[in-house]
């Protein structure tokens, strides 16, 4: 894990134009994917760049379930799921993943 963070790249935020565009007027770094292959270089990207959190679009965090599982080895990113609708789901499935994995137990 680097010594230290880029405040740049410290948080990342994937979904459609309409979510990530007042992230995006607020400064963070925003992604809009253009397709499968476009996420998963996206994804790719931000662990090369030690990105530390990515919120990511359930819709896209299903679509790259599989590479997201397979960075959970690594310290950072973490990544967290949202929802346009402002469902919790997918967030509280995380943080009881996250819950598992530092504890043990649920």
């Amino acid at each position: 894990m680097p010594d230290t963070l880029a405040a740049d790249k410290a948080l990342a935020i994937i979904g459609d134009e309409d979510v990530i565009l007042g992230f995006k007027a607020l400064g963070f770094n925003t992604y809009l994917p253009g397709g499968v292959e476009d996420l998963k270089t996206i994804l790719g990207n931000l662990v090369k760049e030690n990105c530390a959190i990515c919120l990511i679009q359930d819709d896209y965090y299903k679509t790259a379930q599989g590479d997201i599982d397979y960075f959970r080895i690594l310290p950072l990113p973490v990544f967290i799921p949202f929802s346009k609708d402002g469902s919790m789901a997918g967030l509280k499935r995380t943080v009881k993943d996250i819950r598992l994995r530092a504890t043990g137990k649920l």
